[in-house]
């Protein structure tokens, strides 16, 4: 099956964008810089199963949207708080793939 990617961008100001995508995070950082005013870099990124991406994603969104969410999928990262709590529900969920 084909992976899937969830991946962390920032804009260098503590500004977190999570998402998916199917193709690379390297491509879906281009996407994103077209619309966006500060520079932005991959933070990091996960391999994951395609038919598990969409259920991490939301499943991550909806723990950070009442403390951390600033505008649509744009968190702040409070402490680091939204990259650690990726890497729990991947890890609890052995997702990630080599």
């Amino acid at each position: 099956m084909k992976p899937a990617y969830i991946y962390i961008i920032t804009d260098g100001d503590n500004n977190f964008k999570g998402g998916l995508t199917k193709s690379t995070p390297e491509k879906r950082l281009k996407q994103l810089q077209t619309g966006h005013p500060k520079k932005l870099s991959i933070h990091s990124y996960f391999k994951v199963p395609v038919d598990k991406v969409f259920e991490l994603e939301t499943a991550a969104h909806k723990e950070l949207q009442c403390r951390y969410q600033k505008r649509g999928e744009w968190f702040k990262n409070g402490n680091g708080w939204y990259i650690n709590l990726l890497v729990d529900m991947i890890c609890e969920k052995d997702l990630i793939e080599d």
